[in-house]
């Protein structure tokens, strides 16, 4: 299987690679997640082209959600494959690999939580200097990642992700803006996170963005 899929790795149609994405996770849940990882290893950490580490890291991706609670043995080894392309200098590669973090995040729930301490200093250094679709991937990846944590450390997080999330309530971008809401929806719904921040630092800002009156 994956030498007939191989040189679908790097394709230069995008629904090519997505398709073969599919396709390797499902070899993975039939086969088994270790059998997959040393090749999983060499595509991620590609240097031929930024389109076989997209493909890898979706590949992760798409054994998440796929397979769900299942990653939760190997959630250690498929966040240390794909972290490095929280830095890579390829936008997309930087997206697919929120993404893949925040679909292993979900899988996991509410467990894990260990699994991800490498990827969260590049990821908060990350809401603070991005923008646009890379922006709200990374936003989106924090939004599952808190709700793991203990109470403390989630109230410690969600107090420094809100200034970022309080800007992007006036963005004029449809899809942040929904991105930005289920972020805020993770947040305050995540145990630590204390009723009177919310109602004192998140709800005037809030309301005054989201509050339309209708005649």
């Amino acid at each position: 299987m994956i030498a007939a899929m191989r040189p679908d790795i790097d394709n230069i149609d995008e629904y090519v690679r997505n398709t073969t994405a599919r396709a390797f996770s499902v070899v993975a849940s039939a086969l088994g997640i270790p059998a997959l990882l040393p090749f999983l290893k060499a595509v991620c950490l590609s240097k031929k082209s930024w389109q076989a580490r997209h493909t890898g890291i979706k590949i992760v991706q798409q054994i998440a959600i796929l397979m769900g609670c299942a990653v939760l043995p190997h959630l250690k080894a498929l966040v240390d494959i794909i972290k490095h392309g929280l830095k890579d200098e390829n936008q997309k590669v930087k997206t697919i690999t929120s993404l893949s973090l925040a679909a292993l995040a979900e899988a996991a729930s509410p467990y894990g939580i260990e699994s991800f301490d490498d990827v969260l200093e590049p990821l908060w250094r990350g809401i603070r200097s991005l923008r646009g679709k890379v922006l709200a991937a990374f936003l989106k990846c924090i939004g599952f990642i808190i709700p793991l944590m203990d109470a403390e450390h989630a109230f410690y997080y969600t107090r420094e992700v809100m200034v970022v999330l309080k800007r992007e309530f006036q963005t004029p971008d449809e899809e942040m803006k929904k991105i930005v809401l289920k972020v805020v929806q993770q947040c305050v719904g995540t145990e630590g996170v204390e009723p009177e921040y919310i109602k004192t630092e998140v709800l005037p800002e809030f309301f005054r963005c989201f509050w339309q009156r209708r005649m």
